[in-house]
C-alpha cells in the first residue's frame, strides 16, 4: 500500500503544479452554486419553495412528521395573536375596500353577511328545492402543487378525510336589493377545499412573518398573496365574493342553537371553543353546529343519485348537531349504516321535528356569512327552542372542541369582549340578531354596556 502511495505523489504533484486546471474549476464550481442559490431565492421569494432544504430531505430521508407538526403548532399559535388578527383584517379590508366588514358588539370581523330575500322555516329542505340546484356533480380534475402539498402535510392529522365529497359553491343569485334569491352549487373533494381556501389564512400569516412591512408598502396587496391573487386572476371583487371563481371553496351550514330554559326564564345558546385538532382557526369560540356542506357516506362513493340524495342541507344541519353537541361519533362519517337513515331515526331528531311541527321550535334560513380569510360561504340558520325539555338534554363536544358552554343570549356581548369569535358565529349572530325570532323574545335587542367588577375592590 505503501509503495502504491508513493507511486501516486508524482502524479499529485503534476496535478497540483497545473493552476489553470484548479483555477477554471473552481470558477466553474462557484458559477454553478451561485446559479443555484439565484434559482432557490426566485423560487423561495415567490413560490415559498426550498429546493435545497427538499433536496436534503429527500437525500438522507428525514422524517418530516415532527417538522411539519412544528410548523402547524406555531402556526396555531402565532395566528392567533391579538397582533397578527388585527393586521389581517386591515390587509383583507383594503383588498376588499368595496364591501364593509362586519362590526358586532364594537368590534370589526372579516366577514360578510347577505340576508335571504326569504326567511325560508321549516322543513327546509322543500323550500330549497326551488332556491338551490346542485349543477355539476363531477369531480374536478385538480393538480395539487408543491406549495399546497406541504400546506396538506403540515395539517396533518387534521385532516380526516381529505377524498369526501362536497358541495362547493358555483355561484349566488341577487335580488334588486342584494338578498340571496338563490344559489348553485358543484363537487368538490375535501383535500381541493384545503388546497384552495385554507391555505389562505396560512398564506398571510407567512407573509406576516416574512414580507410584513413590504406587503403594507405595497400598492397591489394580492401580488404577495400569491395563492389569493390566483382567485382574484381576471375577477371584480364582487366576482370573487359572489362566486366561487378560480378555487374550489366547500360551503358550510351553520346554525345558532337557541333553547329556552325554564329554571332561569330565559334563552340560552351552545357555544364552543375549538380545539387544535381543526384544520382551521383552533382556540376560537364558535356558534354549534357548523360544518362542511358534504355527503354523509364513504370517501369511496361515486354514484350520482346518492350524491344528489347528499345534497340536502337539512340533514347536514342535523348531522352537525348530533355530531358536536351530542359528541355523536357515528356521524363524523358513515361507517355501516345507511347515512341518510341514521339521521333521521335518531330519537333526538325525531323529538326536535315533532316540536318543530307543533310549533314548539323553529327553524329559519337567514342568509349567508362570507369569510374573507378563507373565502368560504357558510349557509346560516337559527333554531329556537320554545319546549323546555331541550334544556334538559346532556349535551357534550366532541373532539374539534375543548370547551363547551351554554350561557345566556343576552351574556353573550359580555361573554365575547376579550375573547376570540370564530368570525362566521359573529355573521351568524349578527343576522339572527335581526330576525323577527329575535325580535319577538327580545333577544339582544339593545347591546348591552360590558361593565367589568374590579376583584379586591
Amino acid at each position: 500500500m505503501i509503495e502504491e502511495l508513493s507511486k501516486s505523489i508524482p502524479f499529485l504533484k503534476e496535478l497540483l503544479q497545473n493552476e489553470s486546471i484548479i483555477i477554471a474549476g473552481t470558477a466553474v464550481t462557484v458559477l454553478v452554486l451561485w446559479g443555484l442559490m439565484k434559482i432557490n431565492k426566485v423560487l423561495k421569494d415567490h413560490l415559498d419553495v426550498n429546493v435545497f432544504r427538499n433536496m436534503v430531505n429527500f437525500f438522507f430521508n428525514r422524517d418530516s412528521s415532527k417538522k411539519y407538526e412544528k410548523l402547524r403548532e406555531d402556526f396555531y399559535k402565532g395566528s392567533t395573536t391579538p397582533e397578527f388578527v388585527d393586521w389581517q383584517k386591515e390587509v383583507l379590508k383594503e383588498i376588499y375596500s368595496e364591501y364593509p366588514l362586519l362590526n358586532l358588539f364594537g368590534k370589526e370581523y372579516p366577514t360578510l353577511t347577505q340576508e335571504a330575500r326569504e326567511s325560508f322555516s321549516y322543513p327546509i329542505h322543500k323550500a330549497f328545492k326551488g332556491f338551490s340546484k346542485l349543477n355539476n356533480i363531477k369531480i374536478p380534475e385538480f393538480i395539487i402543487d408543491q406549495k399546497q402539498a406541504e400546506y396538506i402535510k403540515m395539517m396533518g392529522s387534521t385532516v380526516k378525510r381529505p377524498n369526501m365529497i362536497g358541495f362547493s359553491l358555483d355561484e349566488f343569485e341577487l335580488d334588486a336589493e342584494g338578498k340571496i334569491a338563490g344559489f348553485s352549487a358543484k363537487v368538490c373533494q375535501y383535500k381541493h377545499n384545503i388546497a384552495t381556501s385554507h391555505i389562505l389564512d396560512y398564506e398571510l400569516y407567512k407573509v406576516y412573518q416574512k414580507k410584513k412591512i413590504q406587503l403594507e408598502q405595497a400598492e397591489d396587496k394580492l401580488s404577495l398573496l400569491l395563492n389569493r391573487n390566483k382567485i382574484h386572476k381576471g375577477k371584480t371583487q364582487t366576482d370573487v365574493i359572489m362566486t366561487g371563481c378560480n378555487r374550489h371553496s366547500l360551503l358550510s351550514v351553520q346554525m345558532m342553537v337557541i333553547f329556552f330554559d325554564e329554571k332561569i326564564q330565559d334563552y340560552k345558546v351552545l357555544l364552543v371553543k375549538r380545539s387544535e385538532d381543526v384544520a382551521i382557526k383552533p382556540n376560537y369560540w364558535q356558534l354549534i353546529p357548523a360544518g362542511g356542506f358534504e355527503i354523509f357516506e364513504t370517501d369511496k362513493t361515486t354514484a350520482s343519485l346518492i350524491i344528489r340524495r347528499n345534497f340536502n342541507v337539512e340533514h347536514a344541519l342535523y348531522r352537525e348537531l348530533l355530531e358536536e353537541a351530542f359528541n355523536g361519533e357515528d356521524y363524523e362519517c358513515k361507517k355501516s349504516s345507511d347515512g341518510i337513515q341514521l339521521i333521521e331515526n335518531h330519537p333526538d331528531i325525531i323529538q326536535l321535528t315533532d316540536w318543530l311541527n307543533k310549533g314548539e321550535a323553529h327553524l329559519h334560513f337567514l342568509g349567508n356569512v362570507l369569510d374573507l380569510v378563507s373565502l368560504r360561504s357558510e349557509l346560516s340558520f337559527l333554531l329556537v327552542v320554545d319546549n323546555p325539555s331541550f334544556s334538559e338534554k346532556i349535551f357534550k363536544h366532541n373532539h374539534e372542541s375543548q370547551d363547551l358552554q351554554t350561557i345566556q343570549v343576552n351574556e353573550l356581548p359580555e361573554m365575547l369582549e376579550d375573547e376570540l369569535l370564530y368570525p362566521s358565529s359573529a355573521g351568524l349572530l349578527h343576522l339572527a340578531m335581526k330576525s323577527e325570532l329575535f325580535k319577538e323574545r327580545n333577544l339582544l335587542q339593545t347591546t348591552p354596556k360590558v361593565e367589568r367588577e374590579e376583584v379586591g375592590v
